[in-house]
C-alpha cells in the first residue's frame, strides 16, 4: 500500500484561542467527514475518509484513508492544520490536484512545503497568500528513479459567498479560485504545466467542494463532501 509521507515546515506553539471555533475547519477531536470525487461526468473516482484524530494546543491532526472508485484502500497518512490568531493554516498536500500522483502506483510519495492560509475574515474581492511546494516520488520498481514536483499556488481569491447543497447538508460558503503551476523534473527533463480550481469552504466543516479545470477552464473532476459527522 503506498503511503504520503508529509513533511510540514516548522511552526510556533501558539494558544488555541476561541476565534478557533470560528474558523474554516472543525477544531473537535472525533469530528469525521468523507470527501467523494467524481470525473467530468459525475461519475465516482474515489473517496476520502478523514477523523480529527488529536487537538493539541494550536493545531488539528487529521488521519486520511483513500478509497478507489472500487472502494478498495489504496493509500493512507495524516496532515496538520494549525490554528494562529484568525487564520488556519493547511498542510500543502490538501492542494494537490485530484488524481495527480493516481499513476505512480505503489510509489512512496513525499510532500513539503508551505502552510496555506484562510483567515476567519473572508470577504468578496479579497486576495490571499500564495503557497509554494514540493513531490517527491521514488519508484519501487527494477527501473527505480526519482521524480520531484515543484509547485506553485497562486492568484488565491475570494470570489463570492454561496449556499451549498451536498448529502452532508447545506452549507454556506466562501469561493475560492486559485491557479497551481507544476514543473515536473525526471531524468534531466522538466515539463511546466499549468492548471486552476476553485474551492468553496464553510465555518466550522472545511471545504465542501472543489473543482479542477484544465488549462482551457474546462472542469475534469469535482469533489464534494458527502457525510460530516460530529460527537
Amino acid at each position: 500500500m503506498k503511503k504520503i509521507l508529509i513533511l510540514i515546515f516548522s511552526i510556533s506553539t501558539l494558544a488555541l484561542n476561541a476565534q478557533c471555533d470560528n474558523s474554516f475547519f472543525p477544531f473537535e477531536e472525533g469530528v469525521s467527514f468523507e470527501q467523494t470525487t467524481y470525473d467530468k461526468k459525475g461519475k465516482v473516482q474515489g473517496k476520502t475518509f478523514s477523523e480529527i484524530v488529536v487537538i493539541d494546543e494550536s493545531s488539528a491532526s487529521v488521519k486520511n484513508v483513500i478509497y478507489d472508485k472500487k472502494g478498495k484502500e489504496v493509500a493512507d497518512g495524516e496532515y496538520t492544520i494549525v490554528c494562529e490568531g484568525n487564520t488556519i493554516k493547511m498542510d500543502f498536500n490538501n492542494f494537490i490536484p485530484e488524481g495527480m500522483l493516481d499513476q505512480y502506483g505503489d510509489a512512496e510519495v513525499t510532500v513539503e512545503g508551505d502552510f496555506i492560509t484562510i483567515p476567519a475574515d473572508l470577504e468578496e474581492g479579497q486576495s490571499l497568500p500564495d503557497g509554494e511546494g514540493k513531490v517527491t516520488i521514488e519508484m519501487t520498481s527494477a527501473a527505480a528513479m526519482n521524480i520531484t514536483m515543484d509547485m506553485k499556488i497562486t492568484d488565491r481569491k475570494v470570489e463570492k459567498m454561496e449556499t451549498l447543497e451536498t448529502l452532508a447538508g447545506s452549507f454556506e460558503t466562501f469561493k475560492i479560485t486559485q491557479t497551481t503551476t507544476v514543473t515536473m523534473k525526471m531524468m534531466g527533463m522538466n515539463k511546466t504545466t499549468e492548471s486552476s480550481s476553485a474551492s468553496w469552504f464553510a465555518k466550522g466543516v472545511g471545504m465542501v467542494k472543489n473543482e479542477n479545470y484544465n488549462k482551457k477552464g474546462d472542469m475534469v473532476s469535482y469533489t464534494l463532501l458527502t457525510e460530516f459527522n460530529k460527537n
